[in-house]
């Protein structure tokens, strides 16, 4: 990164070209903004040394987009100050004589003898490049009311009819050597290996600073020739690919770049999307490369818009699979779910084995959390997973890897599984309700049941009464602190508030007419105390352990062959 003091004007001076990144937001500036801009002129239009005045922070990278044409660069913060420049630059044109005005012109606003695409010195963002091609090239000004037309309007008459520090009329020649002399900016100029992001966050911009997902975005449109008219290459990209994916995934678009360079096996933190993604497009020399690189990115938005929405997908088997692992909130699995689904879209994983790997997935996630396995391995798991992908034998390869595992990085067997399950205080933690609802529904209702308003209940309450102490029995208090948030004491109903800690007889009369099955065997007790807490904490069991199977007996691991053909997507 280089950044230095400079005079405004370098960004219109010499060959080149400073673009503003396709479809951000327009121009902006009002009154307010200008006033402020033609205060400092005047501030140094009357010094004679033509001191310095600072203007800001103008933040450029390379745009290395064609090996073509003028230099191009892309301006990713001041792009509504040097809009305004460029502004006062045509007021001034059409205001001084004819030798001034072809200087401008010819100097700092076009780059005379190019291309059309080269020819403009600055070029807005698509929604106000026309209107600005008018004002520079064809010296008209459209009557739009658009901040454009009205910010040069208003530089037009401040010097044809303002008045200076003095008194007298504006002196526009001064005017112009103010503007070439005296406003300075800090120009920081990015190098390759420079994260924009950063640079934002470092400098605390006034503006609203660009996401990763914008920055991304620039980045991958400014690998395509840019068009001074609609329909060039970048318009048809940024419509073709990158807008729908928009689309799809709104404001997930930024965990979706991030899963999607994940999915090879490495590790990319939130603020080092944009990294990731021109690590990625950087060796890729032609745009028909990018684009095919797009094609593939769009592919997979659309399969990750399913794992954020289940009810996009088709297949109803895998659809409840998603809803499964959508409820447990498993966003690290998502690098290795593309892989899966990707595998899917090429024919390669039947659906039979796509759904066991997602139970796979279900199984260790929920084992682990029942049995209070800290989770700050499964990131690095998912990754490994996502790294030594196969190209075949899936479901006999992960459940391998799952079940090789020791210590943190462990699929929790029955032994364990069953003991947390029995006796670990369940109550309170993000899985509980999921746990109990997949329970309710592995009974297979013959008639729907809606338990979307279900909430947990204690069937022993959580505050002893003297008459719960009494139903409990002699060591009621013991009973109660080791038992009272264990699944055999946790149930679903509809009518907790009413419930509180009434006693088991009242509480059953509650429940009579219950269709939640959990219930069932609370109905068919006498009273309610240790012994049935436990009983009914084994028949539980027995049927989670059949919900979420355990680890594979280890044997030989299966010959797999490595998927060497999509570990990465530049290997693509």
């Amino acid at each position: 990164m280089e950044a230095s003091p400079a005079q405004v004007i370098q960004y219109f001076n010499g060959e080149k070209q400073n673009l503003i990144p396709l479809f951000q937001r327009p121009y902006s500036w009002r009154l307010p903004n200008w006033k402020t801009m033609w205060d400092d002129v005047l501030v140094q239009y009357d010094a004679d040394d033509k001191s310095a005045h600072f203007m800001g922070t103008i933040v450029s990278v390379p745009a290395r987009s064609v090996p073509v044409g003028v230099s191009k660069y892309l301006i990713i913060d001041g792009q509504q100050r040097l809009t305004t420049v460029s502004i006062l630059l045509a007021a001034l044109r059409d205001t001084l004589d004819e030798n001034s005005s072809a200087r401008i012109q010819e100097v700092y606003l076009t780059n005379r003898f190019r291309d059309p695409e080269d020819t403009l010195k600055f070029v807005p963002t698509q929604i106000d490049r026309d209107r600005y091609r008018s004002i520079i090239l064809d010296r008209y000004v459209p009557d739009d009311q658009s901040l454009m037309s009205e910010g040069y309007a208003y530089f037009k008459n401040q010097l044809l009819k303002g008045i200076d520090p003095n008194g007298d009329p504006i002196d526009r020649a001064k005017v112009l050597t103010t503007v070439e002399r005296a406003l300075q900016v800090v120009m920081i100029n990015l190098g390759d290996d420079d994260d924009p992001y950063l640079i934002f966050e470092s400098l605390n911009f006034k503006g609203e600073p660009l996401t990763q997902a914008d920055l991304v975005r620039n980045y991958i449109l400014m690998r395509f020739r840019h068009s001074m008219s609609a329909g060039g290459e970048q318009e048809r990209i940024y419509k073709t690919y990158w807008a729908p994916m928009e689309q799809r995934l709104g404001d997930n678009i930024p965990e979706f770049l991030r899963h999607y360079a994940m999915k090879g096996g490495d590790n990319v933190y939130q603020r080092g999307i944009y990294a990731a993604t021109k690590l990625l497009l950087k060796g890729m020399g032609e745009p028909t490369d990018v684009e095919a690189e797009l094609v593939r990115m769009s592919s997979f938005s659309a399969m990750y818009a399913s794992i954020l929405d289940p009810s996009l997908e088709q297949t109803p088997s895998i659809r409840k699979r998603l809803v499964n692992l959508k409820s447990l909130d498993v966003g690290t699995s998502y690098p290795l779910l593309l892989r899966l689904f990707e595998e899917r879209r090429v024919g390669k994983i039947s659906v039979k084995d796509l759904e066991d790997c997602l139970g796979l997935i279900e199984s260790f996630v929920v084992r682990r959390a029942v049995s209070v396995v800290p989770t700050n391995a499964l990131n690095k798991l998912f990754l490994q997973w996502a790294r030594q992908f196969p190209a075949d034998n899936h479901v006999q390869w992960l459940g391998t890897s799952m079940s090789a595992g020791a210590g943190g990085r462990r699929f929790p067997n029955d032994i364990e599984f069953g003991e947390n399950f029995r006796s670990f205080a369940q109550y309170g933690r993000g899985y509980t309700r999921y746990v109990l609802l997949r329970l309710e529904e592995a009974f297979g209702h013959k008639e729907g049941v809606d338990l979307s308003n279900a909430t947990i209940e204690h069937l022993m309450p959580q505050t002893m009464t003297n008459e719960w102490k009494a139903e409990v029995g002699s060591h009621a208090v013991a009973v109660h602190a080791r038992l009272k948030d264990t699944f055999g004491n946790l149930s679903l109903t509809g009518y907790n508030t009413e419930l509180g800690n009434l006693p088991f007889r009242e509480k059953k009369m509650k429940l009579a007419n219950t269709h939640i099955e959990l219930n069932r065997f609370v109905l068919e007790q006498n009273r309610w105390g240790e012994e049935e807490i436990i009983k009914r904490a084994d028949t539980m069991f027995k049927t989670a352990s059949k919900l979420w199977p355990g680890p594979i007996t280890l044997a030989a691991p299966p010959a797999v062959t490595p998927d060497t053909t999509s570990a990465r997507p530049a290997d693509a």
